[in-house]
């Protein structure tokens, strides 16, 4: 009989696309210059360029309307509110530790609108990433464990921190399939999502713990802000600045839901993941370091898997702290009495969960097991 696995994704497994805690305000840095639609253009006169080569593709954008004043003078209004509140995100992101952090602040406080705002620039930050790189290495794990692109094996289950489209971009581009068949193919379910299937132990499926980069409508359909990530960069503008102009009504919000807001372990989304991993025997953790105010959800995670036998770490510095982590939440030593064997100790203890590190980051861990 096959053996259940789980991967559990945290922002390490998106890399070589979307960078760590560390790197993002570097990131919404370099977002900001691309998106910088500079000063008014005096009397919105023709734009030159010295080296079409070396201009943001805002710059390129805004040229391409130089001879309607009309059109590029709306479009540099709105290039201008969608770059002031980059430039206000990434302020907020050298304060805080993390971008989570910052954001979990604003929902304590119960401030809505700001945090409706950061979801909706860092959606469009995430997805503007993804249109310039890809982690290969999701690439690399379907063509690991695919054999079939319509049976997917059920015994893996996907769960993933992050917001990012690294899972469904790979996926698609095995199946030539838009980004939202790939989602439906993955049995994907993202919190946040209005209605969704409870899947058994024993199928394929991926849960997006903080929800994903796209929007809900008001009707509750929920819409990619991008069909794909090869759109042009006209495309690519219009399509921000139509999201961002968005956020003064309630035609749309950002599909985006941290994993601590609205936490329920009795409806919805949590039950649902919980009844999928519930026979999971390997849990494999990749780039993720199980941050303190995650620890309600990761807890819950752990213990829907009554069946944990073993847990492999993939992080290339910190595996051992990973794992002194989990120690912390999860029972994985059991203790008994050793009668009518004065040699030994009155009690023992036996390891029931075995620790694995694993420090290479070329690939994805894939078990023997598999």
């Amino acid at each position: 009989m096959a053996t259940n696995i789980t991967y559990l994704l945290g922002a390490g497994a998106s890399f070589n696309a979307i960078p760590v805690v560390d790197g993002i305000p570097d990131a919404l840095d370099h977002f900001a210059n691309e998106f910088n639609p500079g000063k008014a253009y005096h009397n919105f006169a023709p734009i030159e360029f010295s080296d079409e080569k070396n201009q943001t593709i805002v710059k390129l954008f805004l040229y391409q309307h130089q001879n309607d004043v009309k059109t590029l003078r709306e479009y540099h209004s709105k290039l201008r509110d969608f770059y002031k509140d980059i430039i206000w995100l990434k302020s907020e992101a050298k304060k805080h530790t993390s971008i989570d952090t910052f954001a979990k602040k604003l929902y304590l406080q119960e401030d809505l609108p700001n945090l409706k705002k950061l979801k909706t620039i860092l959606s469009c930050f995430f997805i503007f990433l993804q249109t310039k790189k890809f982690d290969k290495r999701y690439d690399s794990l379907f063509a690991s464990v695919l054999d079939d692109l319509n049976n997917l094996p059920g015994q893996i289950k996907l769960l993933s921190w992050n917001y990012d489209s690294q899972l469904e971009i790979a996926f698609s581009n095995f199946t030539n399939d838009s980004i939202n068949e790939a989602k439906k193919k993955l049995k994907l379910h993202s919190k946040g999502d209005i209605m969704f299937d409870a899947y058994a132990p024993n199928e394929f499926c991926v849960y997006k713990i903080n929800g994903t980069t796209n929007i809900q409508k008001r009707d509750f359909n929920i819409d990619n802000i991008l069909s794909d990530f090869k759109s042009n960069n006209t495309s690519i503008i219009k399509t921000f600045l139509d999201l961002h102009g968005e956020l003064q009504n309630f035609k749309s919000q950002p599909n985006m839901t941290f994993a601590w807001e609205d936490y329920n372990t009795e409806k919805g989304f949590f039950p649902n993941l919980r009844h999928s991993i519930s026979e999971t025997e390997i849990l494999i953790v990749i780039g993720y370091s199980f941050p303190f105010f995650n620890r309600k959800v990761d807890k819950f995670i752990l213990d829907s898997m009554s069946n944990l036998k073993k847990i492999y770490i993939q992080d290339p510095n910190n595996a051992n702290d990973i794992i002194e982590k989990i120690k912390d939440m999860v029972p994985w030593q059991k203790s008994f009495f050793n009668l009518g064997k004065p040699d030994k100790p009155a009690t023992s203890t036996k390891e029931i969960i075995k620790f694995i590190p694993k420090t290479f980051v070329e690939q994805f861990f894939i078990p023997v097991e598999f």
